[in-house]
């Protein structure tokens, strides 16, 4: 009992010629849909060929087109009977035969994805004679909108752990990565009863508030992803591009707060932001933390004798004379204070070079060694007038 694997890859033209029907997925699933009931379908050879036929009931002998992308499940009273993830083609049988298998993995991704998910939900019973048949959509959903209407408050290790604010908007694209659990959690019973719509397609305003939850869940884990995003040195400018990396962030996140992956079989695989932008106050904080960085050490003694420089202009331009000496000076005791305090020693003006043989004396003639204009010592004895020298 269960399938016997008719033919690997595509449906070829000699195989077409002898399936006349078969089952595969409908010509509807594309896009975002998720899962879909099998279609009858009937190829050019048949007499009778309708195109497809919204059927879903296998029986003994019923054949079955896997093609690349899909999965194939086929259940019975909401149990899980048979799941084929290999590409190719099948006939479903009744009997006991060896080569007959209830689950066909492919390249071994799904055995080790949603193995242990086969184990604990395949059907437990004896199967009857009449089972419905679905496929899952295994390629990769794309073009969920998300958008926040408020900042979202995140923790930026650019910025010392800055509570930062941001906005953002943008699509991203998740991937069914264990059909069993996104039957089991996910899809409506109105689908998986057979009673009721044939394809569960997320956006389409019938999803049952699915991709309302899944929204949530995704702007609901923003705030931490863009966390973890950051610690490894990484601005959130580079999410921009559609990085992998933050895709992988979110994934954890997602999945630690919503278990994306280990209750509904998800997986978020790519995210595209179209905007991302910080609010006023975070660039604020942004623009203050950068110029603290500018301040410290030698680079914030350049920029304080740069600015010290541009009053002295300033005050020459104004006409401020002596006062404005005065204030330059006072600024450049000040700038001292906050260099020395910074751990940066204050460059000293430099001092005047002496003139030469001229006993010390500057070269424009004023002060040596200290001596102001209006002293008249020089080196401990006074100079004497020649009506001194006379009286002796």
């Amino acid at each position: 009992m269960g399938f016997i694997k008719a033919f690997a890859g595509a449906l070829s033209g000699s195989f077409a010629n002898q399936w006349l029907e078969y089952m595969a997925p409908p010509a509807t699933m594309r896009d975002h849909v998720l899962m879909a009931r099998a279609v009858a379908v009937k190829s050019k050879g048949s007499e009778n060929n309708d195109g497809e036929e919204n059927v879903g009931v296998i029986t003994n002998g019923s054949r079955f087109l896997v093609p690349e992308g899909a999965c194939l499940i086929t259940v019975e009273n909401g149990g899980i009977v048979s799941v084929v993830a290999e590409p190719g083609g099948y006939t479903y049988t009744t009997e006991n035969i060896p080569e007959a298998k209830s689950m066909f993995s492919g390249d071994g991704f799904f055995a080790s994805t949603f193995g242990q998910s086969w184990n604990q939900f395949k059907f437990g019973g004896q199967p009857g004679n009449q089972q419905m048949a679905f496929y899952v959509n295994l390629k990769d959903i794309a073009g969920l909108r998300y958008g926040t209407q408020n900042p979202i408050r995140y923790k930026d290790a650019n910025y010392a752990n800055t509570m930062l604010a941001v906005t953002s908007n943008g699509t991203y694209t998740i991937k069914v990565v264990d059909p069993i659990l996104l039957y089991k959690n996910l899809v409506p019973l109105d689908i998986t009863s057979g009673q009721g719509r044939d394809v569960f397609a997320l956006g389409d305003g019938n999803d049952g508030g699915v991709e309302d939850s899944l929204f949530a869940g995704f702007v609901g884990s923003l705030a931490a992803a863009l966390s973890a995003y950051t610690k490894g040195g990484k601005s959130i400018d580079e999410i921009q591009g559609g990085t992998v990396e933050f895709a992988k962030a979110l994934n954890e996140s997602v999945e630690a707060n919503y278990q994306w992956g280990s209750k509904y079989g998800l997986e978020i695989v790519n995210v595209q932001p179209m905007g991302l932008d910080w609010d006023a106050a975070s660039v604020d904080l942004i623009n203050k933390f950068n110029t603290g960085n500018l301040m410290q050490g030698t680079v914030g003694a350049a920029y304080a004798q740069t600015q010290i420089a541009e009053g002295f202009n300033a005050a020459g331009q104004n006409g401020a004379g002596m006062n404005g000496m005065a204030m330059g000076v006072g600024m450049m005791g000040g700038v001292a204070g906050v260099t020395g305090a910074m751990g940066v020693n204050p460059v000293a003006p430099a001092q005047p070079t002496p003139a030469p043989g001229n006993g010390g004396a500057t070269s424009a003639g004023g002060v040596a060694n200290g001596a102001s204009t209006g002293d008249s010592v020089a080196s401990g004895e006074a100079e004497q007038s020649p009506e001194a020298n006379n009286a002796e």
